[in-house]
Parts: C-alpha cells; sequence; structure tokens
C-alpha cells in the first residue's frame, strides 16, 4: 500500500522539493526586504519631484518680485483713493452722491426732480452706497448727464434706469426742439472702510 506522500521518500525528489523550498523561501525574504524598500524608495522620489516642481514654482514667482513691485508703485501714485467715495458715515457718503449728480445734471441740462434716500450695502472691506433719481431730459441731455456720471470721478455707476417718454405717440416736435422724458434710475459708489 503507498502513502500519498510515498515519492518524498525518494532521496533525489525529496532533494528536489528540498531545493525548491529553499528557493522559494529565499525569494519571500528578498521580496519582503525588497520591495518595501522600493516603495518606500519611489515615494521619496514621487515626493522629491514635486518639492522640485514646487521650489522651481516659487523661484519664478519669487522672480516676478521686482516687476510687481513696480507696478504696485505705480499704482499707488496714481492714487487709487480719489475713485472711492469719502470714507465716513452714510449721510456723507450719499450726500457726495446727491451733490454730484445734483451738479451733473444741472449742467448737462436736465431738470432733477427728485433725489430718493440712501441705500447702503457692506461687501468686505468696501461700502456700496446708492440713490435713486428721478428728473426729467431730452435725450441730448439725458445723453450727456450719463457721460458725466460714467466720467464722473469718484466713480458712480447707474443702475435700473427708465426711461419713459410724457408726449403722445402722435406728437410731431418742433423742428430743432426735442420732447422732454421722465427718467428714473439708481447711482451708486463705493467708500472704503465698509465693513469696519
Amino acid at each position: 500500500m503507498s502513502t500519498p506522500f510515498a515519492w518524498v521518500r525518494d532521496p533525489r525528489r525529496s532533494r528536489a522539493l528540498a531545493l525548491g523550498l529553499l528557493v522559494a523561501i529565499v525569494i519571500a525574504v528578498v521580496a519582503a526586504v525588497a520591495i518595501p524598500t522600493w516603495l518606500l524608495n519611489r515615494h521619496y522620489d514621487v515626493a522629491l519631484a514635486e518639492s522640485l516642481d514646487k521650489l522651481d514654482r516659487y523661484r519664478r514667482i519669487a522672480g516676478t518680485r521686482p516687476q510687481v513691485v513696480r507696478e504696485n508703485d505705480a499704482m499707488a501714485a496714481r492714487d487709487p483713493a480719489k475713485f472711492y467715495l469719502r470714507a465716513g458715515a452714510l449721510a456723507l457718503s450719499a450726500a457726495e452722491v446727491q451733490e454730484a449728480v445734483r451738479g451733473l445734471v444741472q449742467s448737462s441740462g436736465g431738470r432733477l426732480i427728485t433725489v430718493g434716500a440712501p441705500v447702503s450695502h457692506d461687501e468686505g472691506r468696501y461700502r456700496q452706497v446708492g440713490i435713486n433719481v428721478q428728473l426729467t431730459a431730452n435725450v441730448f441731455a439725458l445723453r450727456k448727464i450719463l457721460g458725466a456720471i460714467e466720467g464722473n470721478t469718484p466713480y458712480l455707476f447707474v443702475d435700473n434706469l427708465t426711461i419713459r417718454t410724457q408726449v403722445p405717440a402722435n406728437f410731431r416736435p418742433a423742428p430743432g426742439a426735442e420732447p422732454e422724458m421722465f427718467v428714473q434710475f439708481d447711482v451708486y459708489g463705493y467708500s472704503l472702510g465698509g465693513g469696519k
């Protein structure tokens, strides 16, 4: 009767089996040491490549410093604060907008009807200050008014513009005369320090 491991008793097969087990164990030990070492080395290679790439980017950014300083100095020389409304209480900023609009409307040939109460919204370190304006003007005066508001310093912005004619559809104006229109819009500007 033969046992299932009878072939192990043969010395040649036994040596081959022992040699095969020895080779498998040596390969397993080498793999147990080499694979983690290779993975660790790969990890550090990737980390080193990323660090060198980041260092290269930082050097390029640092190389632009002189140009950025020149541009920053040029911007500071332009006095950007003049493009903002005076900082302070809402009423003072709104009064500045009202006076600017009143002067622009009157000098452009329009007739101011009302100026609404000021409205403000804080947007971070800026405060948006706005008023509602109602006026009458012909098309030429309105074009001059809107152009003057657009070119004003401090900067002012027009929003929610509504224009309504005050004449019937079959009206024929005299030559050289333009009918007046009812105009309503919001004007707003920004002041520094709104969120403080």
